[in-house]
């Protein structure tokens, strides 16, 4: 039996926990892939997969092989897609998956122009904001926090790190007044995450002037960042949202930066980008990564779509990419 089959049924097996799904993926039967199991179980001498009537699961002695043979089929698969799709370039479908905290003007200006040098990816782009595996085929790309990323085996680079501040509307400090203090945030309405409450508690802990003070709000709303925003924006209350997310709309006077020396104690907020460990990638994943990594180095300017920077590695990728 061919060892390349085995270790496909293997990895499938492995990958959907069922042999009759496996053969379904593979368009073979399930004898067929039993039989391949057990020649491979054979072939290492070890029993790979635990089998019940109602489960298949890899056994704690072929977890690391899994691995290896996922990484060794996408490499192949990989090289094998190069060959097929040569004529292609620099194109095809990217599916990036981005954290809502990302959503706004500067995410906006990044599909600009990305869209711009790339015109010929198809770019699909999902909003979530829960853990994510990039090796179950949905996402080629993440950009989310790392504790939403499973990182043994991908690629990690941080696009940014940012503290958690306290903004509100003009409208709303208008009517309600401006807190001279952390101490003095008990007595407004305040928009947190769920992570900045204590677990099981009714108060934060902030940071300012190198100390830490204990609040305790008698309004609060919890929610993600983008419905805190929003809150923030419509005048509900005081938001305590990561800095890069509402940079522009300090800087257009929708928000104001209030208490600029307190500080979450949770520490800072770290945006991560995330691909595939493989020495094959696309082209078109190469530049995105590329174009990506500059443009979170470079300042945003109001005048920037008019100035698109192209990295070398990006000039150069279309006609690299087959090479590498």
């Amino acid at each position: 039996m061919d060892q390349l089959y085995m270790l496909r049924a293997f990895v499938a097996a492995a990958r959907y926990q069922s042999f009759s799904k496996a053969a379904e993926s593979l368009n073979v039967t399930t004898g067929s892939v039993s039989k391949a199991i057990a020649k491979l179980e054979a072939c290492v001498q070890t029993r790979v997969l635990l089998r019940t009537t109602r489960s298949v699961s890899l056994t704690e002695a072929a977890q690391s092989y899994y691995l290896i043979c996922c990484r060794l089929l996408e490499e192949l698969d990989e090289a094998n897609r190069r060959i097929l799709l040569e004529h292609e370039g620099n194109g095809g479908r990217l599916r990036l998956v981005v954290h809502p905290m990302l959503m706004g003007e500067t995410f906006s200006r990044l599909v600009r122009r990305y869209r711009a040098i790339a015109p010929q990816v198809s770019l699909v782009v999902s909003v979530q904001d829960h853990a994510t595996n990039l090796f179950e085929g949905r996402f080629d790309i993440a950009m989310l926090p790392p504790q939403l990323v499973e990182q043994s085996t991908v690629i990690r680079r941080t696009l940014s790190r940012s503290r958690r501040i306290l903004v509100a509307s003009p409208a709303y400090l208008g009517q309600y007044g401006v807190p001279e203090s952390a101490s003095k945030l008990a007595n407004h309405f305040l928009l947190l995450d769920p992570e900045t409450r204590k677990r099981s508690a009714d108060f934060i802990d902030l940071h300012e002037y190198g100390r830490t003070v204990c609040v305790s709000p008698e309004s609060s709303m919890e929610g993600n960042e983008v419905l805190l925003r929003a809150a923030a924006l419509n005048g509900t209350g005081i938001a305590m949202v990561p800095e890069t997310m509402v940079r522009e709309d300090i800087e257009k006077g929708d928000l104001v930066h209030i208490l600029p020396e307190c500080t979450s104690s949770d520490g800072p907020v770290e945006i991560c980008l995330f691909y595939s460990h493989r020495e094959l990638i696309p082209a078109r994943l190469r530049t995105f990564v590329d174009f990506c990594t500059e443009f979170f180095r470079t300042p945003a300017r109001e005048d920037a779509d008019n100035v698109i920077r192209v990295p070398q590695r990006i000039k150069r990728s279309e006609g690299l990419a087959m090479m590498t």
